[in-house]
């Protein structure tokens, strides 16, 4: 006895017709009927009584129905839970998060559960939002308020920004004539935020250096090339800078984002990583 005849059985039963539960599974009818016949012969049993209307079930296929909708559901049950153990936690963010945060709450997550598999996408905020949106990702990190009807945030938190230069003494003279390396999408809110501050300071358009990457732009300030403006959690704690505090520089506001409807099996389990070691 196999579940695919079992499978056959049942919806032969549920339908009280061969050729409707045919159709019904795409099968032709003189393989379900074959299905079936094979079945009552292992079993020794009829189970089907034909008639001009279509089956009814026998006693002995009254008796069968419900353990085969015992043994079909804990096998769809062992088959979703193993899918569930080994499907790909998709994850956007922007780079900066992805490169400093991103790594450590997955390592907790991988201790949590072994075998999570994950995939993280990079890009720019607005392309975060219609990829999850489009249920391409399954949640997002942004900073950035959003207004969309699918989509609910489970975890906010704040980050201090500063200022970091080379290792060398500089007053906020210096900085502002320093060029500023950024991220080279113009919808980045460290790059506006610090953009902003020396417009606001100096009245003057900086010279702007841009990177794709954080490990970029932290190297080129290390190289005196200029100054950018970070998380201070994102400072390399192995790195020798000059750190700059500003209380004219707002905190930026971290989002994490997932559908409403979600029912991905660990992301929870990442939620509440997330919700405790920011």
């Amino acid at each position: 006895m196999d579940s695919f005849e079992l499978r056959i059985f049942r919806e032969v039963a549920n339908e009280n017709s061969i050729s409707k539960a045919a159709i019904k599974l795409g099968y032709v009818q003189s393989n379900v009927t074959t299905h079936i016949h094979h079945l009552e012969q292992e079993l020794g049993v009829m189970l089907f009584i034909r008639h001009s209307k279509g089956v009814s079930l026998t006693e002995s296929g009254k008796l069968l129905l419900p353990y085969a909708d015992q043994i079909i559901a804990l096998l769809d049950n062992a088959k979703q839970s193993l899918q569930e153990t080994s499907a790909t936690l998709r994850i956007g963010s922007t780079q900066t998060i992805a490169s400093y945060k991103l790594p450590y709450w997955l390592s907790l997550l991988k201790q949590l559960t072994p075998n999570q598999t994950f995939s993280i996408t990079t890009g720019s905020q607005d392309d975060l939002i219609s990829a999850i949106a489009a249920g391409e990702l399954d949640c997002i990190f942004i900073n950035t308020d959003y207004c969309h009807n699918k989509l609910t945030t489970v975890v906010t938190y704040s980050e201090e920004l500063v200022i970091i230069a080379e290792k060398k003494s500089m007053n906020e003279h210096d900085l502002i004539s320093q060029p500023i390396i950024v991220n080279n999408l113009s919808s980045c809110p460290y790059r506006n935020l610090l953009l902003n501050w020396i417009l606001s300071k100096s009245n003057r358009y900086p010279q702007v250096i841009e990177f794709d990457t954080l490990e970029a732009i932290i190297n080129a300030v290390s190289f005196g090339m200029g100054i950018t403006l970070l998380p201070i959690s994102a400072v390399p704690k192995t790195a020798s800078f000059a750190i700059y505090k500003d209380d004219a520089i707002e905190t930026v506001k971290i989002q994490l984002i997932t559908p409403k409807d979600t029912n991905y099996p660990h992301l929870q389990d990442f939620i509440h990583i997330v919700k405790d070691n920011n």
